[in-house]
């Protein structure tokens, strides 16, 4: 947690953290009580120091996901995020609960609640973006500079929670999905009957020219044969 430790037994008793002049160790019922208060007051203070640094780590957790930030970037706070379901007795890497790491964390924090806004607006359209791609690969129609102002407006009125219309346009995006699953069913079945409906057209076709050339040829022998029988 970064605390001078020979500041802090000192505190209790100056022989506890200087015996170069020679004083006797304190060993004193009042010292080890004293001691003993200490050891649980850091106690106490390191639960606390590691429930916040959990509660700030798990909420930056959400804005990565929210924000689809780079794992590269994620991984500066490697530090903390393995913290994350860590107990008490589990955390013993010097300094990973001090001040600083802290303060770092809530910085962080701070810094993407910033960016969270126009982050989610651009996360917004990148969805509407889908969903439209999604569509047009089934040719499905789709207004989508109509549907782009409607968004628009929506999201510059202010009365929108980005994080429930994000989430909005992702349930859309599966169920368009589910549609364009079973639309491209159809379409694949249209296709293999428009197929096999040409290719009969294209054997009658060619039935019928087989049939008119051996009629040319059943005449051009017949013509040839009363010509010898004359």
């Amino acid at each position: 947690m970064s605390i001078d430790f020979k500041k802090t037994l000192n505190g209790v008793h100056p022989s506890l953290s200087d015996s170069s002049n020679g004083a006797p160790l304190s060993i004193s019922n009042d010292t080890l009580a004293a001691l003993t208060g200490v050891v649980h007051s850091l106690k106490q203070e390191k639960q606390q120091r590691l429930q916040k640094v959990q509660e700030l780590t798990k909420f930056l957790v959400e804005l990565w996901d929210l924000m689809e930030m780079p794992i590269d970037e994620q991984k500066a706070f490697s530090h903390v995020t393995r913290l994350i379901s860590a107990s008490v007795d589990e955390v013993s890497i010097r300094g990973c609960l001090s001040a600083d790491v802290i303060k770092q964390v809530e910085v962080e924090v701070q810094r993407l609640n910033v960016l969270k806004a126009s982050k989610m607006k651009e996360l917004v359209f990148k969805r509407h973006n889908e969903l439209e791609e999604i569509y047009r690969g089934v040719h499905m129609d789709v207004d989508s500079e109509a549907a782009r102002k409607i968004l628009t407006s929506r999201i510059e009125s202010g009365n929108i929670d980005m994080s429930e219309l994000l989430q909005s346009m992702d349930d859309q995006i599966r169920m368009a999905k589910e549609q364009a699953l079973s639309r491209r069913d159809i379409l694949d079945r249209v296709e293999k009957w428009k197929f096999a409906a040409e290719e009969e057209k294209w054997l009658d076709e060619y039935e019928k020219e087989n049939k008119k050339q051996l009629f040319c040829l059943i005449s051009d022998c017949i013509y040839e044969f009363n010509a010898f029988g004359s």
